[in-house]
């Protein structure tokens, strides 16, 4: 019987951390709905994340990730990027723009995601409205949301940033390069995941914080599937990003 409630205590006590997101909804200046999740933690705290997801997933890739910050001390917020998730219209669906015919495919992504910046502009400002001049403030960008991140972290102080199966091109590697490098790094990617982890291994190079990481995997998972894969992963990257936030 006590090991049945220890078990059911457990249980409730888990259910409770993985369930304390709140659902959000950011409007922008022109009237599109963009829809997060929100992990306030319980703790009295002056540091944020802001949780970028990657192109074929949406905001629900960091529903542990978030809890966990959560726990630490750590506010988070998780956006659906417009035409991902619930962050859709009629004009702006990753889904249709899929069945489009394919000359038509790479002018529709270009329309949609010219609008990222600005809407993860807008969800930065959200989740950093309530810091003190001393917060401090991390970013994740799994994948595509990577490229994100320094654009965010270009134009905001960011203070750590995190690379999750995050490829990218050499001149987004050279922005990081000249700018973010000093900045700590978190960088995770799989060896036969190779234009990613290819991207991963220049960045790591390019970073000169002592504190920054590579965690690599061996197979080609790439992204929230490594989450699956190694079940401490989610843990992993709160306790970097929960010490490097402490600064």
């Amino acid at each position: 019987m006590k090991l049945f409630l220890a078990f059911l205590s457990s249980t409730l006590l888990t259910l409770a951390v993985s369930s304390n997101a709140d659902d959000l909804t950011l409007t922008t200046d022109k009237g599109f709905d963009l829809k997060a999740s929100y992990y306030q933690s319980h703790k009295e705290s002056d540091r944020v994340v802001l949780l970028l997801h990657q192109c074929n997933y949406n905001r629900t890739m960091y529903k542990n990730i978030g809890p966990e910050l959560a726990a630490q001390g750590i506010h988070a917020l998780s956006l659906d990027f417009r035409g991902f998730g619930e962050s859709i219209s009629e004009e702006f669906s990753v889904e249709k723009l899929r069945a489009l015919p394919k000359e038509k495919r790479s002018a529709a992504w270009k329309k949609m995601s010219a609008y990222w910046p600005s809407d993860i502009q807008l969800a930065y400002n959200h989740l950093t409205s309530k810091l003190s001049d001393k917060g401090i403030v991390g970013v994740i960008g799994a994948s595509c949301g990577g490229s994100q991140a320094i654009t965010l972290a270009e134009n905001n102080p960011i203070h750590v940033i995190a690379f999750f199966s995050s490829g990218q091109r050499d001149e987004n590697i050279e922005r990081y390069k000249n700018i973010l490098a000093a900045k700590p790094t978190l960088i995770i990617a799989s060896e036969g995941d190779t234009g990613t982890y290819e991207s991963a291994q220049k960045l790591f190079k390019a970073t000169t914080d002592s504190n920054s990481k590579f965690i690599a995997y061996k197979g080609d998972a790439h992204g929230y599937p490594l989450l699956d894969k190694d079940k401490q992963l989610a843990s992993h990257i709160v306790a970097w990003l929960d010490n490097q936030l402490a600064k």
